[in-house]
């Protein structure tokens, strides 16, 4: 439904004028008319929630299910940053340089592309993860007309103020988030549910929030939603796209129900985190955490934002979590059989790391910061430190995973090899280049020139990686 309110409005009332001899009449028969249409418009726009697992569905958005099809010897994981469309351009240009680099395995040539198995992304990052497991090669074609060379900042602000968006965010059970979710999915991802994500040959994409009530990586994946009890595959892709990027203060969360008690949620591994004698242990964070959605009577509604607040960089949090590995970490027992663990020899994981390190005006005018200013850098601090040790203690487990694969297998059997790839805007060497991508805002709108800029930086990087040299090395 849409009508433009001001010019009903008007040609309402020049109607009702010409028919009314008393204006007071007039005026409140027109009253009347607003709050009928207020009421219409608020009815009309609800909330997209969640719903009740289903306990005998096969359609479970899981590793398992969802894993492409390709060589079991070689794995590949992309970690997509936030950054907003700065963070979207920087992970295109990987995407752009994989489809682009053909390798040989088992005799047979293809696309580097075709090999990627994961992709997890936050944020900015999330709308190109999100579009390439829904859209596929397609991306290629229109994913930088539509998003990246969109100004989805005005776009957004429009449709913010609209009156029937005014209207409709007036009801307690629709926000800010719900509004641009309603958008991005009528337009950008096309009514696609999880059900449609991860199809073929495509990679398995990760989409990953924060949980607000409960300060953890909340990762759209069904291991995740079992602890709520509930459905992930019938879930919006975009509303998880915009949960992913809804920054604190300018987007309002996303809502999740919390369902009561079903089978899914009893996970043994929880109970032997809670019970250990030490609570230092990331698995004893989670589990503690897990445990608060046991009780859905405290915790009807779960309130997801910005991924960025707990690991902008969509690796740690997701890969090796305890709850997308179902608590085996050490053998990532979400993601690898027993005998597909024996099988991979070849491990590439990519961190695509679009963070910026601006020159902040007053400091540079030797002024005191404002309060906004303040908590700007603050803000700017915590996530650059955040994600320095993120990164850190990310390429740090997955050496060792790699170890503790090697350790299993015979002196004897080809050993894995793991190839971590970092790219940053640090790693442009022109001081006057690096600046121009420093300076470059986290924001929903680039000059198109900005746009091909990190597209290209995107795949130079990554070609000059020796991470990533190695790694077609090894595979030849």
């Amino acid at each position: 439904m849409r009508i433009d309110i001001p010019t009903y409005y008007d040609r309402l009332l020049q109607k009702l004028s010409k028919l009314m001899v008393s204006p007071r009449l007039c005026f409140a028969f027109f009253l009347f008319i607003i709050i009928i249409i207020s009421l219409l418009f608020t009815g009309c726009a609800k909330r997209v929630w969640n719903k009740p697992i289903v306990e005998k569905s096969t359609a479970r958005y899981d590793f398992h299910n969802n894993l492409p099809k390709n060589s079991d010897e070689v794995f590949v994981v992309l970690a997509f940053s936030g950054g907003g469309t700065r963070a979207a351009a920087l992970s295109y240009g990987v995407l752009e340089k994989l489809r682009d680099t053909p390798v040989t395995i088992n005799g047979i040539e293809r696309r580097l592309l075709d090999e990627v198995d994961v992709i997890s992304s936050v944020s900015g990052g999330s709308y190109t993860a999100a579009y390439y497991g829904l859209f596929g090669d397609d991306i290629f074609e229109k994913f930088a007309p539509e998003f990246l060379y969109e100004d989805w900042q005005s776009r957004l602000i429009r449709l913010a103020i609209r009156p029937q968006s005014l209207i409709a965010m007036s009801s307690s059970e629709y926000n800010r988030g719900d509004l641009v979710a309603n958008n991005l999915d009528n337009s950008l991802f096309q009514q696609k549910t999880f059900a449609d994500m991860s199809r073929g040959k495509l990679p398995y994409v990760i989409l990953n929030a924060s949980d607000l009530n409960n300060a953890m990586t909340f990762s759209f994946t069904q291991q995740q939603f079992d602890f709520l009890c509930s459905d992930l595959s019938s879930y919006p892709v975009a509303n998880a796209v915009m949960a992913s990027s809804s920054v604190p203060g300018i987007f309002a969360p996303i809502a999740l129900h919390n369902f009561s008690d079903c089978s899914q949620r009893s996970q043994p591994w929880v109970n032997d985190a809670l019970n250990q004698d030490s609570h230092l242990p990331r698995s004893y964070a989670i589990a503690r955490a897990l445990d608060r959605y046991s009780q859905p009577e405290r915790m009807p509604v779960v309130r997801l934002v910005d991924g960025g607040v707990t690991d902008n960089l969509g690796v740690r949090g997701s890969m090796m979590s305890p709850v997308t590995q179902y608590g085996d970490v050490p053998n990532m027992a979400g993601a690898f059989s027993p005998a597909k663990l024996r099988q991979v020899r070849q491990v590439l994981v990519v961190v695509a790391n679009a963070q910026t390190y601006s020159e902040h005006e007053w400091s540079v005018e030797n002024k005191d910061p404002s309060f906004l200013d303040t908590i700007s850098a603050a803000s700017e601090v915590a996530l650059g430190t955040l994600n320095n040790e993120t990164v850190s203690l990310a390429k740090k487990e997955f050496l060792q995973w790699g170890e503790h694969v090697n350790a299993q297998r015979p002196a004897s059997a080809p050993q894995v090899e793991v190839h971590f790839s970092v790219l940053t805007f640090d790693q442009v060497e022109d001081k006057t280049e690096r600046a121009k991508f420093d300076a470059m805002p986290t924001t929903f709108h680039l000059q198109p020139e900005q746009v091909d800029d990190l597209r290209y930086l995107g795949s130079d990087l990554l070609e000059q990686s020796k991470e990533f040299q190695n790694f077609r090395n090894a595979l030849q």
